[in-house]
């Protein structure tokens, strides 16, 4: 097994990876506990570690697990146990602590999760290395059998009141087995003052549910209902927003009861950045390698008895580009004739070129045509991509020159004449309004995103144009309709107090190609809706200026003294990671050390940034890698996050990386996607998720301590204010750039303590 792992992990690093004794994953880490013998190893680590199933057992005596948090703190350690021996049966039941004058921490504050390892046999990157990495944090539902000689940590997760009284607390762990009783002794430290329930620090993530509800073979709303409160219970718990929070109650919209004519083209792209003559062309972008995309004209076309003459100018992308035009044939009853068809190979040279024939025999039975345009030849597996422009389409009636089709030159149609007071748009927000207070008042979730119909969108990939009820952006039927659509959508944000919370965030990392384009629809929202953030990632740049005012581009393009520019005309700055950046910066990858998500936030602070985005949370299978949506991907058998969408072919494997866009997993009885009855629960939690929780905590931490320096400042001394202000920057022993950061998780919490003392300080009267 290890020797077909570290020959994989060569084939995609192209280097020899690091063994698990020499490397980060099993380097010794934590402190042996009283207890701990040659029969069982029994030690703690800060739960910022990865403890590998094969790191050796400390030999630095500790006394007690450690956990120190605030009042409305979740904070967490890590229980190691290595038994000589297998071991049957084992339980780990947290006891009552007890603390100052009596006071108490009631065993229920205490969760026990198995730490649950996963077999990275493809590396994310040239830091990482193959092997048995710990991520998902499973509840430690019964009795579990632990291996002979390997590690099992257990996370001790402590949730300290609201109404907890400031001091030490002592307690047990207590581990059972067959013919096994020991104590593990856990020490908590509770920080004289409260977080908050929302914090400060903006979270904005992908969350699917109907991905969740799949999983979970959940078909009836109430159970849908019911498990997604757990989940936002989770995310809540987590301090995490999703982009979506009101998934099953959507904004109810009616749309007035006007419709240009018909287009007789179906398929393509009507664009005006290339045309032949006139305003429009028809695009054809062929970049699926999968499908052959067409444009076809409809109705079918006669066939005259003079026979047909077609005409068309086109233009490809590049030069010996190859496609085909098409004439399907069809008998008296419409039924297409297989085999029939006259399809036309052309070939061209960049620019604009004409097409001119006239066709005179059709198959025996033919009586009508199909015209079809393409961007490549057609194959049975559609693997084929290009890209060509039309214009001036015509097929007349060889013998008479009548034409045949209607808005070949695709010009604008006539449009209808609609009183502008027809025009505006209703809403109903009751149910969206009632979803949206218990997300925002009993979660504490501080950002969700606004979608606004009509902007068209797209990413670099490819992009769709912007329409409304099919009529274009240049017509005064969709500026009605638009500006009625976002004026009422800002106003009713206004009335409850959310549009801080909002974002329209309509982009996604466009391309400079895209510029004009997104600056153009954050024109339009800017005009409609001003008080609507308007959000992009991206990050600054020159033809963007004046469109977004929530700048969030991807954390290595974050640069500081652009930001701060822009900051001082009121703009905003989050930032973001996916697939990208990976070593050496901070990541969000399975096999990556512990510490990463955590100093992202720290990074986060130093530099000003109010927010973080990342796109998915519960992405736990892909379309491309697992075509077949009966067998999903099992995110705890095949940690990867494999690409999907962007013209990814059905089974083909792209790695983005081990955990890109999954820091939730599905309940382990759903792991496979194919439960035998609807499962209930919540997500299981990763150690990542903990430790994005931990890093928006330390955010608040240093919130916090700037808000009493600045409400407390005019009575201290001079040194005192300077010491306690040398305690909002973040050492460089945690992290002294992007790229140089701590691995151990010792410094964070040293500082972190420090943070925490001087608030309770300033915080006395």
């Amino acid at each position: 097994m290890w020797t077909r792992t570290l020959i994989a992990a060569v084939l995609v690093c192209g280097c020899a990876v690091c063994s698990g004794a020499e490397g980060y994953l099993n380097a010794t880490k934590g402190e042996i506990l009283p207890g701990s013998n040659g029969q069982i190893g029994l030690w703690w680590a800060s739960s910022g570690w990865k403890i590998g199933r094969d790191a050796a057992v400390p030999q630095t005596q500790g006394q007690a697990v450690t956990i120190r948090a605030a009042r409305n703190e979740v904070e967490a350690a890590q229980l190691v146990i290595r038994p000589k021996e297998a071991v049957n049966r084992l339980t780990v039941t947290p006891e009552p602590l007890t603390g100052p004058s009596g006071a108490t921490l009631p065993a229920t504050c205490v969760e026990i999760l198995e730490v649950r390892y996963v077999n990275v046999t493809q590396p994310t990157d040239r830091s990482a290395e193959a092997g048995y990495w710990p991520d998902p944090l499973p509840p430690l539902a019964g009795p579990m059998d632990l291996e002979a000689g390997k590690n099992q940590p257990f996370w001790v997760r402590i949730h300290v009141p609201r109404e907890a009284k400031a001091g030490q607390y002592k307690g047990r762990l207590r581990i059972s087995a067959e013919n096994l009783s020991i104590a593990a002794p856990l020490q908590v430290e509770v920080y004289d003052f409260e977080l908050p329930n929302r914090m400060t620090c903006v979270t904005a993530f992908g969350f699917s549910d109907d991905l969740a509800y799949r999983y979970q073979g959940l078909t009836d709303e109430r159970q849908k209902r019911e498990v997604l409160d757990k989940y936002w219970a989770n995310y809540s718990a987590h301090h995490i927003s999703t982009y979506n929070l009101a998934p099953l109650d959507p904004i109810r919209v009616t749309w007035p009861d006007v419709r240009p004519p018909k287009s007789n083209w179906q398929g393509g792209r009507l664009v005006k950045n290339e045309k032949h003559s006139g305003e429009r062309a028809l695009l054809i972008f062929d970049d699926r390698a999968d499908l052959n995309v067409d444009a076809s004209y409809e109705p079918l076309v006669p066939i005259p008895e003079g026979g047909l003459r077609l005409r068309f100018w086109y233009r490809t992308a590049v030069p010996e580009q190859v496609f085909l035009v098409t004439l399907n044939h069809h008998d008296a009853s419409g039924k297409w004739i297989s085999g029939g068809n006259n399809d036309m190979v052309l070939d061209g040279n960049g620019r604009w070129q004409e097409f001119d024939r006239v066709i005179k025999n059709f198959p025996a039975g033919a009586k009508s045509v199909q015209l079809r345009l393409r961007a490549a030849r057609w194959t049975d597996e559609g693997e084929g991509t290009g890209l060509v422009w039309f214009d001036d389409v015509s097929l007349t009636d060889a013998g008479t020159g009548r034409e045949l089709l209607q808005s070949g030159g695709f010009e604008p149609p006539e449009l209808p004449q609609v009183d502008q007071d027809k025009l505006r748009v209703k809403f109903d927000f009751t149910a969206w309004d009632k979803a949206m207070e218990r997300a925002i008042d009993h979660y504490g979730f501080n950002s969700f995103r606004l979608g606004i119909p009509g902007m068209g969108g797209g990413t670099y990939h490819s992009r769709s144009e912007p329409e409304l009820l099919g009529f274009g952006e240049d017509t005064p039927h969709y500026k009605a309709l638009f500006n009625s659509y976002c004026s009422q959508i800002q106003e009713h944000l206004r009335t409850k107090g959310w549009l801080d919370e909002a974002f329209v965030y309509w982009f996604d990392e466009p391309d400079p190609k895209d510029y004009a384009f997104v600056n153009n629809g954050f024109a339009k929202l800017k005009a409609a809706a001003p008080d609507i953030n308007r959000m992009l990632t991206e990050q600054v740049e020159p033809a963007l200026l004046g469109g977004p005012n929530i700048w969030c581009p991807i954390s290595d393009n974050y640069r500081h003294d652009l930001a701060e520019q822009r900051r001082e005309l009121g703009e905003k700055f989050w930032w973001y990671v996916c697939t990208g950046p990976k070593a050496p910066y901070c990541t969000l990858f399975i096999d990556h050390p512990g510490t990463e998500m955590r100093v992202w936030l720290w990074q986060t602070w130093q530099r000003k940034i109010e927010g973080i985005l990342v796109w998915e949370t519960n992405y736990w299978t892909s379309s491309a890698a697992y075509p077949d949506s009966a067998h999903p991907q099992n995110p705890y058998e095949d940690p990867m996050g494999w690409t999907s969408g962007y013209s990814t072919p059905a089974g083909k494997r792209l790695p983005w990386g081990n955990g890109d866009g999954r820091f939730v997993y599905p309940p382990v009885k759903a792991a496979d996607g194919n439960p035998a009855s609807p499962v209930l629960d919540g997500p299981v939690d990763s150690i990542r998720w903990e430790m994005l929780r931990d890093g928006i905590e330390d955010y608040e931490y240093f919130v916090i301590l700037k808000k009493l320096i600045a409400a407390k400042g005019a009575g201290l001394d001079a040194a005192s204010k300077d010491r306690y202000a040398a305690l909002l920057e973040v050492p460089g022993e945690v992290t002294k750039d992007m790229t140089t950061f701590t691995k151990d998780p010792v410094p964070i919490e040293a500082h972190r303590d420090r943070v925490a003392r001087a608030i309770v300080e300033l915080g006395r009267d």
